[in-house]
């Protein structure tokens, strides 16, 4: 006869054993779900889909051991520019981050079914099933989240830049190999700043910068245009010439479609615009009359060809800095030792009026808002000290971006990129540019004043004495000799305006 004592313990034997083997195996499906999650495929292959489970995992394997390999030969940078530069390649990058992320959240959903113990009681199936909900919904949406990256980088590219230079034997001269600027000893990139919206780039260019870049060294010069330059020399092709035989803008009775008196530099966009207009025809189809005209004259201005063109609005420089986090600026007083306005301009009478604020002096963190009113207040002292002040703030700018940190707000750098600056740098060769930025970081910039300092008249220029201020300013620096013990110290001949500079 049975012992029911026996019976019972046997029982509670077997419901012990049970509970163990469901906590054993649900503690199992829980860690392939999540092995699954962290290396696709590999929860899978201790399924009865194993082979499934194996071929995602090699594919994996393989996907990973082929972007390793790229970008330890090529380093990481130039690889996601590499990259960023081919349209194509980024529309393949993000279908397959599509196909991938599926095909991985589906292998992650037939581990947790597959690992799941048969007679899993219902609050633990549903942890499991919140748990998987959990991963699958990690994986898919950074899988989406690089594919809708990859595809704001294509549109960005495409918009942004171009593919080729605007005309044969225009632009920067990247070489193949190693040294991309083997074949070029200098780059001379012209930046302007305008005053218009993303839809009407650059009707007055309030901001002219020539950065003239020793490859080899990185050694820049920053070269400002003063934006009251009357008398500015046309490019020999120029269909200004028409208008203006002297070869000069404005001349020979200094008038132009702005008025009397208004032939200034920084009028000489929206004269070409207007001129293009009132001329169909005048410029070949595609190009844009105002830039063609500004890259004409600042080449007859400084004798230096202009190799590279961007163009920047106000609000996109403003957002871009933002962007950044800001810019850490020494402000100054003005040159005549008054605080900076913000805003202001003076009427007929000499009056001030329409300030905003005024600025402490000081070091600073500026917001792009403040930043660039610091680059473009001129009503305390003058246009000479702003031009020092706007290349204070370029030189800010390239010591102080920092890619890795710009790379979390990608998505709002890629709408100000759209909507706010043109360049005619082909896509093909931001590595290369790129390369020469981190040559620019380590290296020394100096400016190049175009001032009345310099014996530069805005008003009746020299421009023979323009272009050898351009050259001395962009020479190498000469080697100082050792001071004997027996010399005698020389006098400095910096002028007053040229350590206002300092940054």
């Amino acid at each position: 006869m049975t012992n029911p004592n026996a019976r019972g313990q046997a029982a509670g034997q077997t419901r012990d054993t049970l509970r163990r083997e469901l906590r054993s195996g649900f503690r199992r499906a829980v860690g392939l779900t999540a092995l699954g999650t962290v290396v696709p495929g590999a929860g899978l292959t201790r399924t009865r889909s194993r082979k499934a489970g194996w071929t995602i995992l090699v594919l994996a394997v393989l996907a990973l051991g082929v972007g390793a390999y790229y970008v330890l030969r090529t380093g990481a940078t130039n690889a996601a520019l590499t990259i960023v530069s081919r349209p194509t390649l980024l529309q393949v990058l993000a279908i397959l981050f599509v196909v991938g992320g599926i095909l991985w959240c589906g292998s992650i959903i037939l581990t947790a079914v597959q690992s799941r113990p048969a007679r899993l009681d219902s609050t633990r199936t549903r942890l499991l099933a919140a748990f998987t909900t959990l991963m699958v919904f990690l994986v898919a949406g950074s899988s989406f989240k690089f594919a809708e990256y990859a595809t704001i980088t294509k549109t960005t590219v495409a918009q942004v830049f171009g593919t080729t230079p605007i005309k044969p034997g225009v632009g920067a001269q990247v070489a193949e190999g190693d040294d991309p600027w083997a074949d070029q000893a200098r780059v001379n990139i012209l930046l302007l700043g305008s005053d218009a919206g993303a839809d009407r780039i650059g009707i007055r260019t309030d901001s002219m910068i020539l950065a003239s870049i020793d490859t080899k060294s990185g050694r820049t010069a920053l070269i400002s245009m003063p934006r009251n330059l009357l008398n500015a020399p046309l490019s020999p092709e120029s269909p200004l010439l028409a208008r203006y035989p002297s070869g000069h803008f404005g001349q020979p009775n200094r008038t132009c479609s702005q008025g009397p008196g208004q032939c200034m530099l920084t009028n000489l966009y929206v004269e070409a615009e207007t001129y293009a207009k009132s001329h169909p025809g005048s410029y070949p189809t595609g190009e844009e009359p105002g830039r063609t005209e500004i890259r004409g004259a600042v080449q007859e201005i400084t004798g230096l060809k202009v190799d590279q063109m961007v163009v920047i609005d106000l609000k996109g420089f403003s957002q871009l800095i933002d962007a950044m986090g800001g810019l850490d600026i020494n402000v100054k007083l003005s040159g005549y030792g008054t605080k900076l306005t913000i805003g202001g301009a003076h009427d007929a009478s000499g009056r001030l009026y329409g300030v905003k604020g005024y600025f402490e002096p000081g070091r600073q963190h500026l917001d792009g808002w403040h930043s660039l009113w610091y680059a473009r207040t001129r009503a305390a002292d003058s246009d000479t000290y702003r031009q020092m002040r706007q290349r204070c703030v370029v030189q800010a700018i390239v010591n102080q971006v920092n890619p890795a940190s710009m790379v979390t707000k990608y998505p709002e750098i890629a709408s100000i990129l759209k909507n706010n600056i043109y360049t005619d740098i082909p896509g093909q060769n931001l590595p290369a540019f790129v390369d020469l930025v981190e040559r620019v970081q380590k290296s020394k910039i100096n400016s190049v004043a175009l001032t009345q300092a310099q014996g530069v008249q805005s008003g009746d220029p020299d421009y023979d004495l323009i272009r050898k201020l351009v050259q001395k300013g962009i020479a190498p620096p000469k080697a100082t000799p050792k001071p004997s013990k027996t010399s005698t110290p020389t006098t400095s001949t910096t002028s007053e305006a040229d350590a206002y500079e300092t940054c």
